[in-house]
């Protein structure tokens, strides 16, 4: 064990950001080998949040965890990216944070992103795929603004549930947030 390939793909939320960005961190700096994808609306919600240049420095701090970091501009149209989720290159794809709009288009099959691509080619190769979506608990919850303000904002239930429903996937588990996430991938993909 510990020699598991992961894809990490991000997608533009603020919500839950920077708890991604700290499980990434945390899983880097235990060993874990993964290849990151950002779609277009991540680099620009990373760059808002300033946490562009944290990935950027866990990447050189960190070559032989980070290999790649994959941005959706760069990216041919079609993705030819993605095949590598149907040859079975990743033993794991992690989403987090999953905004309501991938929710979305990943409920009814549109793949016109790099991060549904992916997700889409990891469901057709049967691999196991980690996600937190943003909207996943209905209710009044906290988030995080750019400038580090707390602010309190509504989930409603249409979206809790658009988000629930990525469960109707086999492989797809969902979590409520980056540190529930970060236990199960150090219990089912040890690191040492």
């Amino acid at each position: 064990m510990g020699h598991e390939k992961i894809a990490w793909g991000i997608t533009g939320s603020g919500h839950l950001l920077k708890e991604s960005i700290d499980c990434f961190a945390e899983l880097v700096e235990k060993g874990l080998r993964v290849d990151l994808f950002l779609s277009s609306a991540a680099e620009t919600v990373l760059n808002t949040y300033r946490l562009y240049e944290r990935l950027k420095n866990l990447q050189s701090s960190h070559p032989q965890q980070i290999k790649h970091i994959y941005r959706e501009q760069d990216q041919p149209p079609g993705f030819p990216i993605c095949a590598k989720f149907n040859l079975h290159t990743y033993d794991l794809l992690i989403i987090s944070p999953l905004s309501a709009n991938s929710v979305g288009k990943m409920n009814v099959g549109i793949a016109d992103s790099l991060i549904t691509n992916i997700f889409s080619q990891m469901i057709k190769g049967n691999g196991p795929i980690y996600a937190v979506p943003c909207d996943l608990i209905p209710g009044i919850i906290s988030t995080i603004t750019p400038n580090g303000k707390t602010i309190q904002i509504t989930v409603d239930n249409f979206n809790s549930q658009n988000a629930r429903s990525l469960r109707k996937f086999p492989t797809v588990s969902l979590f409520e947030n980056p540190r529930n996430l970060c236990k199960a991938v150090q219990e089912n993909f040890p690191l040492n």
